[in-house]
């Protein structure tokens, strides 16, 4: 943000500079008019610049908005399929361990006959087995939502410092709107006032002056319209010196 700075500090200093010189000294009408020409293009300039040199930043900004807000979607998803195999894990260990006490129900006592033993020992051996797959997958479970809950740490904070740089950045744009429009009223005024007629004439009438190019400027957004008035103002400028 240096360069912004630098320009912000330049044209404030060149609004201060202007308006002092034409409070102390009196000057020919004439002279007048083009020194307030001259101040309207240099300031125009510097608001335009400013403009420049933030959009880089904004864009780079609304990309990462988008991704920011693909992250946070991804990782819903991911939380949400956590949840439903968390919930999915839950009901096969309850259908294990109702298992395992029906087991235990029906071999509680010693076996009658061979069959049954044989019956019993094969469920419990059935039973051992989903048991293990049954940890294994509390396992993964577990390791998946450590690894979430990091992913989720790095998103919030990652949130925070966007949010943060979105303020400054919104705040520099904000300021330089603001100065956009300010300028673009004193602009209108001069544009319409008898002496830029006089010094449009001595200027020969340019073609981003003509009246087509000017009355638009009326119906434009703040930063078509600024760049408008402002190519009028500096062919007005080029030749009438």
């Amino acid at each position: 943000m240096s360069e912004l700075l630098l320009a912000m500090a330049r044209r404030r200093l060149l609004l201060a500079s202007a308006a002092a010189f034409l409070v102390h000294f009196a000057l020919p009408l004439a002279r007048a008019d083009q020194l307030k020409l001259e101040a309207l293009v240099q300031e125009g300039d510097l608001i335009l610049d400013e403009a420049a040199t933030l959009a880089p930043s904004d864009e780079q900004l609304a990309q990462e908005e988008q991704q920011l807000v693909a992250s946070e979607k991804s990782l819903r998803d991911e939380v949400q399929a956590l949840n439903q195999g968390i919930t999915q894990f839950n009901a096969a260990m309850a259908e294990h361990n109702r298992g395992v006490q029906a087991l235990q129900t029906r071999c509680a006592s010693p076996a009658a006959n061979k069959v049954l033993e044989d019956a019993c020992g094969a469920g419990a051996a059935q039973l051992r087995e989903q048991e293990n797959l049954l940890e294994d997958e509390r396992a993964e479970l577990r390791m998946r939502q450590e690894e979430l809950t990091a992913r989720v740490g790095k998103q919030d904070a990652w949130g925070r410092d966007y949010g943060k740089r979105k303020g400054v950045q919104d705040s520099h744009d904000r300021l330089n709107q603001r100065d956009s429009e300010e300028w673009l009223g004193r602009a209108k005024q001069f544009l319409a006032s008898k002496d830029f007629e006089a010094l449009l004439a001595q200027a020969g009438s340019p073609a981003p002056c003509s009246a087509d190019q000017v009355s638009e400027i009326a119906t434009l957004s703040t930063r078509p319209a600024l760049e408008r008035a402002q190519a009028c103002l500096k062919a007005v400028k080029a030749g009438s010196r």
